[in-house]
């Protein structure tokens, strides 16, 4: 079984091409309950970006999503609102990626 399989009962990870889904260790990766997902994904299309929820203290891993993937360049209006939504986050952290997913 792979141990991300956890993810899939979100709907905020489906962007996650297949080969870091299945061989990157991801358990840092919050699922949020169904209606902050439901606001991440509000606020990835009106961004036109992917969102992902770490937990608190997380660093980033030499083979992970942040050392894989660059993230999105928000202008500021946009990054005062996933400031905000953050806030809601309990302190686990929102990292906001680059749509289309673009690799460093």
């Amino acid at each position: 079984m792979n141990p991300n399989s956890f993810l899939t009962s979100s709907i905020l990870y489906d962007w996650i091409p297949d080969f870091e889904f299945n061989s990157y260790d991801l358990s840092d990766l919050v699922v949020l309950d169904q209606e902050l997902e439901k606001e991440c994904k509000t606020i990835e299309d009106r961004f036109h970006a992917y969102l992902a929820i770490y937990k608190k203290g997380t660093l980033a891993k030499p083979k992970g999503l942040c050392t894989t993937f660059q993230y999105a360049i928000l202008e500021s209006k946009a990054f005062d609102i996933c400031q905000e939504f953050e806030k809601k986050l309990d302190g686990n952290i929102l990292v906001v990626y680059a749509k289309p997913l673009k690799r460093w």
